[in-house]
């Protein structure tokens, strides 16, 4: 029964119209968040004092007073300044660096970096850059041998016999 006695009308039940957008749809339609980055900048004109530690790549374009921890790549570019020892895979010096490096795998010093403290590291590029310090050569760490996958069988068209 409808308002004031009279009968109610029945509405016909329809599904949402390509036009009609439902409730799902409008979060279906949005653009997917950024993928996270993996890399750290600190930009030329900014101090960062503490300890850098984890896994990605950082590049210094302005200070850093303290200590780098890191499984993966660190540059100086040639307007970063780093007080305090470096310990990463792979470091690359375009600016300066006042304490130790040491570099897993690959240490570049750059014509316009300089080092002032010891390095250690499997493989050094000096491109006539300047160290204060001494060098140590690192032995590579052993990879883990990983056996090729055997090779899938040759198929062939013909027909094996047995001669007897």
């Amino acid at each position: 029964m409808g308002f004031f006695g009279g009968t109610a009308r029945q509405e016909p039940v329809t599904s949402p119209s390509y036009e009609e957008e439902t409730f799902e749809d409008a979060f279906d339609s949005l653009p997917p968040l950024p993928k996270p980055q993996d890399n750290t900048i600190i930009a030329k004109g900014v101090t960062f004092t503490g300890t850098i530690e984890g896994e990605g790549i950082v590049q210094i374009e302005g200070r850093l007073e303290g200590e780098v921890k890191l499984k993966g790549s660190v540059t100086v570019a040639t307007t970063g300044v780093v007080k305090g020892p470096i310990n990463a895979d792979s470091v690359r010096v375009a600016g300066e660096v006042q304490g130790s490096i040491t570099a897993r795998d690959h240490l570049c010093l750059e014509r316009t970096g300089s080092i002032h403290g010891d390095v250690s590291t499997c493989s050094l590029v000096v491109e006539n850059g300047r160290l204060d310090g001494s060098s140590k050569m690192l032995v590579p760490p052993e990879r883990p041998y990983v056996p090729e996958p055997p090779a899938p069988p040759v198929e062939s068209d013909e027909l094996a016999f047995d001669a007897d």
